[in-house]
């Protein structure tokens, strides 16, 4: 049996977690994931996000304008708090039927918010624990889930908003813990015979098509053409 995953509590763990180290870390320390950030720019993003998606929720459309995080740590914390706190009341308060603007395909509903931003903290509270030198896994369940938010909703998505061209090789993404295969290739709508499959552990991979870790990691195995697996896994595939 399959057990759903409870997106929201995610959501509602993962930035509760966050604000927490945010209160002892060094909000100067750069962030190597996310080349040219501190933890402050890293905070200031995160923090962004929830607002706006509270705002795509409530009002309904992508102009929310996010108000700038302060520069000091108490004021970060709170602010950061905040922003979270708005975002889960929204979750919570509105049925995941209600109206709200996304970016994704499908109904414009408000519970689609709750599995993009439990994904959003995660991949970013994995950010913030790198730049402190803090180990911090993410659940294979999740990862899993993960890898397939990428491939059904970003990968098309940047090459419809042309942010990347369509892929001209074909990758098989294949999950080890399950088995699951994505394609990415084209333009993302349909799957082509691949031209090289790379496996792993969920998290290894979706750490991968996020740019977390190299194509090269050793935690992914490669069968066919390395440069294959390379090229689209250094595509913008992700936002």
């Amino acid at each position: 049996m399959v057990i759903p995953i409870d997106f929201l509590r995610i959501a509602a763990n993962g930035t509760e977690q966050f604000a927490d180290v945010l209160e002892s870390a060094d909000l100067g320390a750069p962030v190597p994931s996310c080349p040219g950030w501190t933890v402050v720019d890293l905070a200031d993003h995160v923090g962004g996000v929830h607002q706006w998606a509270t705002h795509a929720i409530v009002v309904g459309n992508a102009g929310g304008k996010p108000t700038a995080a302060p520069r000091d740590r108490d004021g970060l914390v709170a602010w950061y708090r905040e922003s979270a706190t708005g975002l889960l009341r929204a979750l919570r308060e509105r049925p995941d039927d209600a109206p709200a603007w996304h970016f994704g395909p499908g109904p414009q509903v408000s519970g689609w918010w709750k599995r993009r931003q439990a994904h959003e903290i995660t991949m970013h509270r994995w950010d913030l624990h790198q730049a402190l030198g803090r180990e911090n896994r993410i659940d294979p369940a999740l990862a899993a889930d993960g890898v397939d938010e990428v491939r059904r909703i970003f990968f098309p998505r940047q090459v419809r908003l042309e942010r990347m061209p369509p892929l001209t090789q074909s990758l098989a993404v294949v999950v080890a813990e399950t088995g699951q295969e994505f394609v990415f290739s084209g333009d993302g709508t349909t799957d082509e015979p691949a031209d090289a499959t790379v496996t792993g552990p969920a998290e290894a991979l979706y750490l991968a098509l996020w740019h977390r870790i190299s194509p090269d990691d050793p935690c992914l195995e490669i069968t066919g053409e390395v440069e294959v697996v390379r090229s689209v896994l250094g595509a913008q595939v992700t936002a």
